[in-house]
């Protein structure tokens, strides 16, 4: 009588590929973390390596820990149990990988607390190291319409760019009202405007042609 298979249709008694490749990448970042990394040609690389699998396995929130979590909760772990035993390890108590099949190979385990020690000194000054206020643009101090017309309109006896302007009163006038100044004498015919070079009216039109020369 042929042997038969008491799972036959439903196979829930077997590890799907999917779920072996999840325990293939927790057990990688593991053995990176713990033990020596694999699949690197330089130093660096391995560095890197090791920081990222430190980073995927313990952090709490963010892109690392939505992964790890994503991964775990696939194969039915608990994503935060998994965090807390590595921390457990990382923290001097190396009972936690009593129960980890390749822990013969987990030959790092001093080199991934020196690094987990550097992390959270790293992380304790950036938590300490308070933000930038932001500087206050200076306020300008020449601001009532008037006053700004009175120091522009005498510059406009020669051609000038509202640049030019910007410069001959450094900065001291609102470059808004500067606009709006510009913006009302050409209305009103005082000032004429080609390619956005300013001129009084009331000047020949000789200073252009001297000033483009």
């Amino acid at each position: 009588m042929p042997a038969v298979d008491p799972d036959h249709g439903m196979h829930h008694s077997r590890t799907m590929p999917e779920e072996l490749l999840i325990f293939s990448v927790l057990s990688r970042a593991i053995l990176d973390l713990f033990g020596p990394v694999g699949l690197t040609s330089t130093k660096e690389e391995a560095q890197q390596a090791k920081r990222d699998a430190l980073l995927f396995l313990t952090k709490k929130s963010g892109a690392w820990a939505k992964r790890r979590n994503d991964l775990c909760d696939a194969i039915g772990f608990d994503g935060d149990n998994v965090r807390a035993r590595v921390i457990q390890v990382l923290e001097g108590d190396s009972t936690a990988l009593a129960t980890y099949d390749g822990r013969r190979e987990l030959t790092q385990v001093a080199q991934a607390r020196e690094l987990w020690e550097r992390e959270k000194s790293q992380s304790k000054r950036r938590k300490s190291t308070p933000t930038p206020k932001p500087q206050p643009r200076p306020r300008h101090a020449v601001t009532r319409y008037a006053d700004v017309r009175r120091h522009i309109m005498p510059l406009l006896m020669q051609p000038r760019t509202f640049k030019d302007l910007i410069i001959e009163t450094q900065g001291d006038v609102s470059d808004t009202t500067i606009r709006e100044v510009l913006r009302n004498a050409v209305a009103k015919g005082e000032v004429t405007n080609e390619d956005n070079t300013y001129l009084l009216v009331s000047v020949p039109e000789t200073a252009v042609a001297a000033s483009a020369g």
